[in-house]
């Protein structure tokens, strides 16, 4: 009678401890896409769908871990969004599952463009058309990753090369390296 009284308790304290897990990641997901849709509101990021958000919050819980979004400072130890962090510096692989969450949920690329062209309103239809062809998605995607594995240096010497020669008249876009 011992075993199988204990037998039970065993399966659901395993149980239990599957559910707990689920429940932070479940509020980790809740708590990032609310965080994202809260700073659009801020007008402090790109404006997104709900369901852009979510999805978003979702590529990061699941493709990065609850316990790495907080060993890198984007969640407090609740699972809930550190609202003091500004851009947490994540490893190469974590940095390309958050730019990749990013692409699959949301229309980066049109978004970046939108700001390229409000961005240099003022230039010639000739320096607007190669800021265009420079902004690349690859670029765009080399940017952000360097951005998010703390390399700021590197995001910005991608950007700006690039965008650069098309500045200083280099009117044919630049390939992105």
């Amino acid at each position: 009678m011992n075993r199988p009284l204990l037998a039970v308790v065993l399966a659901t304290t395993v149980l239990l401890a599957g559910c707990a897990g689920d429940d932070e990641d479940a509020r980790a997901r809740t708590a990032i896409s609310e965080h994202l849709m809260a700073e659009q509101e801020d007008q402090q990021m790109i404006a997104m769908e709900q369901q852009e958000a979510d999805c978003i919050s979702e590529g990061m819980v699941d493709g990065i871990g609850v316990d790495k979004l907080k060993e890198y400072g984007f969640l407090n130890d609740d699972a809930t969004v550190n609202q003091d962090v500004e851009t947490p510096t994540m490893s190469q692989g974590d940095a390309e599952v958050m730019v990749d969450s990013m692409f699959e949920c949301t229309d980066v690329m049109a978004t970046m463009k939108k700001e390229l062209a409000n961005a240099t309103g003022g230039q010639t239809p000739q320096m607007q058309a190669c800021f265009e062809e420079a902004l690349t998605e690859d670029l765009v995607r080399n940017v952000l990753v360097a951005t998010f594995a703390g390399e700021e240096q590197k995001a910005q010497e991608e950007l700006t090369g690039p965008l650069g020669e098309c500045m200083t008249g280099g009117m044919d876009a630049p390939q992105s390296q």
